[in-house]
């Protein structure tokens, strides 16, 4: 355990500068996460009853308030939604890479550290600090989305992909599985370039197929309505697929109708067989369970690319 310490240590002395970069990025994240919890759309929210004030009685109105809140939010949930891509290019490049082309990680082994102890050193180093600062980012993010929901008209609605994933622990485990993703890259590769740009493919590809996973792992609504009703149920939520149901109960795509009236769309769709319409998608009360079977399913990737790496370097050193 003591030989552990002391090679965590070392890690950390090796890169403390980017471990410092990390601290800084949350710390400033925090700060204006803060400010827009705050502030910020305290002064939105001003400004958006006013400019609906306005609206209704056709005054002009100062929309400068409530576009500086829509800016900085849609900068921090961009900022979440790279953290990721972060990771895995400092993981893949830094982390082990770069001490595997220089050859410092052989000397490593040779001194007090075996190859298992040095490769669980870096992982706990920089798997800690990860965690806390993203969820930490995570938890601001959603506390100042929800001063905001309903209060500013701009915001983003929670199924929408900023605030879908900077609202919930899928960034956290995605940061995570990102650098088991670098780790296991730099190790792989061991080229710190090559490693750089292979990690942040593969993680680009693992967010995406998070992406289209996420709606799978949940069984979805369905909302049936009558086309005079319209469509019940879209753009509420998670939508995975809408259109028209027919006589014999199928759900087909909807119908091309480009007529202003929906009296001559109804004789389209009815001429198609149609006599509903349909959507299927995820209401509000399935976010946390979309979040979390997703997270788990991640951490399971994590674990298994963690295992990976471990399994590529013992067979690399003997």
């Amino acid at each position: 355990m003591s030989t552990l310490s002391a090679s965590a240590r070392w890690t950390f002395r090796l890169h403390r500068w980017a471990l410092i970069v990390w601290a800084a990025l949350v710390v400033v994240g925090i700060g204006l996460l803060l400010w827009l919890a705050g502030p910020l759309t305290d002064e939105a929210a001003r400004a958006w009853r006013l400019y609906d004030t306005c609206r209704a009685a056709s005054c002009d109105a100062d929309d400068s308030a409530f576009m500086r809140y829509l800016h900085v939010s849609n900068l921090l949930g961009q900022i979440l939604l790279g953290l990721p891509f972060l990771v895995a290019g400092w993981a893949g490049a830094s982390l082990t890479g770069r001490d595997m082309e220089s050859g410092t990680a052989s000397l490593a082994w040779t001194q007090a550290a075996t190859p298992a102890r040095w490769l669980a050193s870096r992982l706990a180093a920089a798997g800690a600090p990860v965690a806390v600062g993203a969820a930490c980012l995570v938890a601001l993010h959603r506390y100042a989305w929800s001063v905001a929901d309903g209060r500013v008209g701009v915001a983003d609605r929670w199924w929408q992909l900023r605030a879908f994933y900077g609202n919930g622990p899928v960034i956290v485990t995605l940061c995570l599985a990102a650098l088991a993703t670098g780790v296991l890259t730099g190790l792989v590769v061991r080229r710190v370039l090559p490693a750089l740009g292979i990690s942040l493919v593969l993680t680009a590809l693992l967010f995406t197929a998070a992406h289209w996973l996420m709606p799978h792992l949940w069984t979805p609504v369905t909302e049936v309505s009558r086309f005079q009703d319209g469509y019940r149920g879209l753009y509420t939520g998670v939508e995975l697929s809408h259109g028209v149901v027919t006589r014999t109960g199928a759900h087909i795509p909807t119908p091309e109708c480009h007529a202003r009236s929906m009296d001559v769309c109804r004789r389209i769709y009815e001429q198609h067989g149609g006599t509903d319409f349909y959507v299927t998608f995820h209401p509000a009360s399935h976010y946390w369970p979309l979040q979390l079977t997703t997270s788990a399913v991640l951490l399971v990737v994590t674990a298994l690319l963690t295992a990976a790496s471990f399994a590529v370097l013992r067979r690399r050193t003997g």
